[in-house]
């Protein structure tokens, strides 16, 4: 009988040590691992503005003096008016010269802003200097009339 239950001890002791080894594994295995790959950054894309956004920012009376001058500084950069073709103006110039007079009767804008606008344009467009001139004063004229 003593062999009896030697075996019957065994076999418990087998099962209380396969119960703690199994209890082991499994409390190991619910651990949470965090993996972080790291990625290549995506290349920035510059948005494309066109000129109509830009009349749009500088027609809205809640645009702010930055706001104008971010919309000064892209048309100067990346929306070149169109050349003149024999001295004659383009047909799609109007919405650009409307810009200009937009920007210079604006509450928003001061005198600082708008000689700054000036200065750029001219600069970057120099076949446009009379027309900037001319839309100019009239955007002043309109900014008298309108005070």
């Amino acid at each position: 009988m003593s062999e009896k239950y030697i075996l019957i001890g065994a076999v418990v002791l087998i099962i209380i040590v396969v119960f703690i080894v199994l209890l082991v594994i499994v409390k190991n295995g619910t651990k949470t691992v965090v993996v972080t790959k790291k990625s290549k950054q995506q290349p920035v894309v510059k948005k494309r503005f066109t000129i109509k956004e830009m009349t749009e920012i500088a027609a809205r009376t809640s645009s702010t003096t930055a706001e104008l001058k971010k919309a000064i500084d892209i048309v100067k950069n990346d929306l070149k008016f169109p050349p003149k073709k024999n001295s004659k103006l383009p047909k799609d110039i109007k919405i650009y010269l409307n810009f200009v007079l937009l920007i210079s009767s604006h509450k928003n804008a001061d005198a600082k802003l708008i000689a700054y606008m000036d200065r750029e344009l001219k600069k970057a467009n120099p076949g446009y200097l009379t027309e900037i001139d001319i839309y100019e004063n009239e955007g002043f004229k309109e900014r008298a009339n309108r005070l």
